[in-house]
């Protein structure tokens, strides 16, 4: 099947109201999108998020991508994931080149599946379908008390979710104790509630002595406690704490990932096929981890991510927000959004990944 025809476009969604994690005020979510139609007139579907990078990753889709994959067979993902690397080492390696090779790889991988007249999960071979998820959501709000960031999270609690997230890191390590505590409190002892700090505390030593606060409450995970680039604090933290390091968020590449094990700075491998390199790279990540007997929960799109994690037996988590967070919008562009159902979510069964965008919600949030 031959390559005739690559578009990208960018969109930004505005959030209802702003919220902040321990390094940065998010106002607004910003997505890649790429659409490759071949000469049968078969189409994929990908997508990256962007956050302020859309575009730039449409001037290399511009100039770098699409030159290579016009007239290419969309089947051969490994050659062409290769040379996209290659011919862009230069200009990228990480960041918004790495996110436009998601989205492209993330689309070859769609039209595969709905070549074969299959899911995704199928094609790599079936482990679960069923996936627990956990709530994603106690942001830094505004105004927002100790009772209302409780009020969030029971919500939450009440739709079936047995795991959520919070954010810690931007307030001192007795304020975050006090929100983490409340929230511990009025879920109970059986709940999981994981951490994650969006690299917010400068050194290990910080870190270090925040946990010593917050580990009276057991969180199931410390997410990106100092900066992702700094492995050895973050070996060092992981070391040194009783409660398992989570990163990977940010990584992207095999070999990034290759460095995190070799140095023992995480315990939870966090890789998103979005940032990471795509459904190719994302796939020997975590089969790299699983020789390692590493978990993975990949961050954010569980519209690729359930995909994925069920072929993948070291799989933990699928990361869900509640529609109520207002934090994550994509789902503001699709027709038929996914559900999770008493903290479970089912992947879905239509070919590729199975997503259909809404026409007019995308027209209504592109960036010109």
């Amino acid at each position: 099947m031959k390559i005739r025809e690559v578009e990208a476009l960018a969109v930004s969604i505005p959030l209802p109201q702003p919220v902040a994690d321990a390094v940065r005020r998010i106002t607004h979510r910003d997505h890649l999108i790429v659409k490759i139609r071949t000469e049968e007139g078969a189409e994929g579907l990908g997508f990256a998020l962007g956050y302020d990078g859309s575009r730039a990753m449409l001037c290399l889709i511009d100039e770098i991508y699409r030159p290579i994959l016009l007239g290419a067979d969309a089947f051969d993902t490994e050659h062409l994931w290769a040379e996209m690397y290659r011919q862009s080492i230069q200009a990228g390696r990480r960041g918004a080149a790495l996110r436009a090779i998601s989205a492209i790889d993330i689309a070859l991988w769609d039209l595969r599946g709905k070549a074969a007249g299959m899911p995704v999960m199928e094609l790599l071979g079936v482990h679960r379908r069923k996936l627990r998820c956990y709530a994603t959501g106690g942001y830094y709000r505004a105004g927002q008390s100790i009772e209302e960031l409780v009020r969030e999270v029971s919500a939450a609690a009440e739709m079936g979710f047995t795991a959520v997230k919070l954010k810690v890191g931007a307030l001192t390590a007795a304020e975050d104790a006090r929100r983490v505590g409340a929230v511990r409190r009025a879920l109970g002892e059986e709940f999981e509630i994981l951490l994650d700090a969006n690299g917010g505390w400068k050194s290990a030593p910080e870190a270090v002595a925040a946990m010593e606060r917050l580990e009276e409450f057991r969180p199931y995970w410390i997410e990106e406690p100092v900066r992702a680039d700094n492995l050895s604090a973050m070996a060092r933290i992981a070391e040194t704490i009783r409660t398992p390091v989570a990163t990977g968020e940010l990584e992207a590449t095999r070999w990034a990932f290759a460095g995190l094990l070799e140095r023992r700075a995480a315990s939870i491998l966090q890789p998103d096929a979005t940032v990471c390199g795509g459904v190719s790279e994302w796939l020997k990540i975590a089969h790299m981890a699983a020789a390692f007997d590493i978990p993975v929960a990949p961050h954010y799109h569980w519209d690729i991510h359930t995909q994925l994690c069920a072929a993948q037996p070291n799989a933990i988590f699928i990361e869900y927000f509640p529609a109520s967070s207002g934090v994550k919008m994509f789902d503001a562009l699709l027709q038929d959004p996914m559900k999770v159902v008493g903290g479970w979510i089912e992947p879905r069964t239509a070919p590729g990944f199975g997503i259909e965008l809404d026409g007019a919600a995308v027209n209504r949030y592109r960036i010109a």
